[in-house]
């Protein structure tokens, strides 16, 4: 009997090339790797997964956030601006539209985060009632 490895079989899976994949289907097994597609450029649509969102500044947030891809981060900081594209609040899952007051997380050094277009609606925040001090 020969038996594939359930673990090989989930990893080939993710990768969409692995010699699982070709057993399976035999008609692709001339074909090269598969294509990578382009990330899909969205806001998060997950409220779940912001654990805390505390203020940093007046016009900035430190926000504790997890996600079963990307990972989790404590006290990134997101700072308020305008929405340049419509998507979805992370926290309210409520539409957002281009121009919307919002919070974005902040890009440092030139380098995108993981989560840059993910989008928190200014107006489910509130006012500031108070924030941490940098010094």
């Amino acid at each position: 009997m020969n038996r594939i490895d359930p673990w090989f079989q989930i990893v080939s899976g993710l990768h969409g090339r692995g010699r699982f994949a070709a057993q399976q289907n035999p008609a692709s097994a001339g074909r090269g790797p598969r294509e990578r597609c382009s990330p899909m450029i969205t806001a998060m649509a997950n409220a779940s997964s912001i654990r805390r969102i505390e203020w940093q500044t007046t016009c900035t947030i430190l926000v504790t956030w997890s996600d079963s891809t990307l990972g989790r981060f404590e006290d990134q900081t997101w700072r308020a601006g305008f929405a340049r594209t419509s998507g979805i609040c992370g926290l309210t899952g409520v539409p957002v539209r281009r121009g919307d007051p919002v919070f974005r997380p902040l890009q440092r050094a030139g380098v995108l985060p993981r989560n840059a277009f993910d989008m928190i609606r200014a107006d489910t925040l509130g006012a500031p009632t108070s924030y941490r001090s940098n010094g």
